[in-house]
């Protein structure tokens, strides 16, 4: 039997939320990384639909866009809620996720003159405000001690999960200070057995900071 396979670079990036859920759910796959040298014949391969990573191939199926990925993996192993109105809630907080992402990304792509000043504002500000958000957010179901939406772990969870991680690592831990739901959903969902083993196996990529 062929397994599936994951395509991407030999970084965590924007297929680590996949990976996470892969891990979760215990679905066995292969995983095809490049360099940035081998890119431009992986395009020129025909087998990127718009010519970008990550792509999930599987069973002759071939499938582009990381949310695309994502929430087929999620449907596929029980991971996008038990109602429809579950779903709405895991895609709302998938969607603040991305939010969050969008402002995070101001450092990779600032001026290296005015990063000191965006880290500031990030730290001090903008982070702070969304974390107090996804703080009601995840408060909102059980009183947060347990998951986003419904009774079990979704991708949602694990997008979220990788949001505190990146940020924490990124050197904006401090922005989670006023938020001991987050703080605690962060270590429950690390300890959770498939999540634990793989974060701490051979496959996980090593961390690239976004910028100093």
């Amino acid at each position: 039997m062929t397994l599936p396979k994951l395509v991407y670079f030999a970084s965590r990036g924007r297929a680590e939320v996949i990976r996470l859920a892969l891990a979760e759910a215990g679905v066995a796959y292969e995983e095809e990384n490049f360099t940035g040298d081998q890119f431009a014949a992986l395009k020129a391969s025909g087998r990127l639909p718009f010519l970008a990573v990550p792509i999930w191939e599987e069973d002759g199926f071939r499938l582009a866009q990381s949310a695309a990925i994502l929430n087929h993996i999620g449907r596929a192993q029980g991971l996008r809620g038990k109602s429809p109105r579950e779903e709405a809630k895991i895609d709302e907080a998938l969607g603040a996720v991305e939010d969050v992402r969008i402002e995070l990304r101001r450092l990779m792509f600032a001026d290296p003159a005015k990063r000191a000043e965006v880290r500031a504002d990030l730290l001090n500000t903008t982070l702070p405000r969304w974390f107090a958000l996804l703080e009601k957010l995840l408060a909102a179901n059980h009183g947060g001690a347990a998951f986003l939406a419904g009774e079990s772990m979704s991708v949602a969870d694990c997008a979220l999960w990788y949001l505190l991680e990146m940020s924490v690592d990124n050197g904006f831990g401090a922005a989670l200070g006023d938020c001991p739901k987050l703080q605690a959903f962060s270590k429950r969902v690390a300890a959770r057995p498939n999540i634990a083993a793989y974060l701490a196996s051979p496959k996980r990529h090593a961390l690239t900071p976004m910028a100093k």
